[in-house]
């Protein structure tokens, strides 16, 4: 077995990298909350309790598939994560294939909703939002 070969010019090239790549990160973080999210025009078009249901209209002059895609995001993310930036939208992507897209944003929970169970959720507003959908 070698022993560990630690050369002190190359230990202090590492570390001045590691440092102008920490800086690097401070940096872009600094300017984390420029990043626009959310970016794909969308309409509110039920609501309940804390849920919002939204569709994303298409474009006028591409024929939308006929079923339409319900997007039920995870509980504990936030859904503008379906639509990250103008180039990175799992949303927009959809629409430009002629899908017709709903989302349902389930809103920030409190302590209000400590008894709901999955039922709740499935049976009670996902059943609904699908029937808006319908």
């Amino acid at each position: 077995m070698k022993p560990i070969d630690i050369r002190p010019e190359k230990l202090a090239l590492e570390m001045a990298d590691y440092s102008r790549k920490l800086g690097i990160g401070v940096e872009n973080l600094l300017h984390a909350d420029a990043v626009e999210t959310g970016v794909t025009p969308k309409q509110a078009v039920y609501r309940e309790d804390k849920l919002t249901l939204y569709r994303y209209p298409g474009a006028d002059n591409i024929r939308q598939n006929p079923v339409p895609l319900l997007i039920v995001y995870a509980l504990v993310n936030r859904p503008y994560l379906t639509d990250i930036q103008e180039d990175r939208s799992t949303v927009r992507n959809l629409l430009a294939e002629a899908q017709d897209v709903y989302l349902i944003d389930w809103g920030y929970p409190d302590g209000a909703d400590c008894c709901l169970t999955l039922d709740d959720y499935i049976n009670g507003y996902i059943d609904r939002c699908v029937d808006v959908v319908r």
